[in-house]
């Protein structure tokens, strides 16, 4: 009987990184896989029973590693000043959006989305996850009238494209110059102040 470990699974999942990245979802290989990690194809079925799974777990893990700390940190706003917790979150997700990684995976699945639900499962498995987050402190930063009373789902949806709205033309283009620290904390910044300006509660008049 095999058994398998963490360390095995990790080890598939830096390998499938690799493939992945190079050849892409749909030219992508169990068999080429395999070859670089040495066994058989019966050891990574252990593991993951398809290449859509393989490739579903190899784009968690990635999202897993660059934005867990982050989702955690958010997830604990009970009320408070909101755009520096905002703008933290923003920091992390740019950082995380102009990887890539991050870029590789999304190329990927929208080559592939047209004929397959990994688009949809792709959606379900990171993005869907990060804005289910991001609605709870909205409802908890609107009921602390922070925010103006909107849909915590639209208000989902417009932080997210103000984030990502300077850099998905990277998903478009070839060797562009990497994103540096400082623009990532300005365009971080822009994005909170911009969403701020458009749903900041009014502030309360005295008396």
């Amino acid at each position: 009987m095999k058994v398998r470990t963490e360390a095995r699974r990790d080890a598939i999942l830096e390998v499938a990184s690799q493939v992945f990245l190079e050849f892409g979802y749909e030219r992508a290989s169990m068999a080429e896989i395999v070859k670089r990690i040495g066994g058989s194809k019966s050891t990574i079925y252990g593991y993951f029973p398809s290449k859509e799974e393989l490739f579903l777990a190899v784009t968690e893990a990635v999202g897993e590693r660059h934005m867990a700390s982050a989702l955690t940190e958010i997830a604990e706003y009970r009320g408070g000043t909101l755009e520096p917790v905002l703008t933290r979150f923003a920091q992390k997700l740019v950082g995380f959006l102009t990887s890539e990684e991050a870029i590789a995976a999304h190329r990927m699945v929208l080559g592939a989305a047209g004929h397959s639900d990994i688009g949809e499962r792709f959606h379900e498995a990171g993005p869907e996850r990060g804005m289910s987050v991001l609605m709870e402190v909205f409802k908890q930063a609107i009921e602390h009238g922070e925010l103006r009373r909107e849909d915590p789902w639209v208000l989902t949806q417009h932080f997210g494209a103000l984030v990502s709205s300077e850099h998905q033309h990277r998903w478009f283009h070839r060797d562009l110059p990497p994103v540096t620290r400082t623009q990532i904390t300005r365009s971080a910044e822009r994005a909170v102040q911009a969403f701020l300006r458009a749903y900041a509660a009014e502030p309360r008049k005295g008396g």
